[in-house]
């Protein structure tokens, strides 16, 4: 299975009684308009999952070929994305204690230069 792209989940109101949720494909399917789709609908970790297939005949047993748990690569970038936001928080929290936040009079005029 593919990602194709994601869309928006829409209400199309035909009637003021009558509304259907619509959903548009990406512009890569034009050549499906006009097609009759059967949508099949299963679960997956709790969601409902949608298929559409062209064909009436599909087999609804579908295999998710999805990792569900993170690579190693994935691993290692989330660890220093963990580090660069602690060293970020602790030079913030530095530059806080030494400027003119430490000062009472937020002032500058009023405090005396020291040298």
């Amino acid at each position: 299975m593919k990602l194709l792209g994601k869309s928006k989940i829409m209400k199309h109101r035909v009637k003021p009684e009558i509304t259907y949720p619509l959903i548009r494909l990406p512009q890569s399917e034009v050549n499906l308009a006009g097609e009759v789709a059967h949508i099949f609908k299963t679960e997956y970790n709790g969601k409902p999952v949608y298929v559409i297939s062209l064909d009436e005949e599909f087999n609804a047993e579908l295999k998710v070929t999805q990792q569900e748990t993170n690579s190693n690569l994935e691993l290692r970038i989330e660890a220093l994305e963990k580090k660069l936001n602690k060293h970020l928080e602790s030079e913030n929290k530095d530059n806080k204690r030494n400027g003119p936040a430490e000062i009472r009079t937020q002032d500058p005029r009023r405090v005396k230069a020291m040298s």
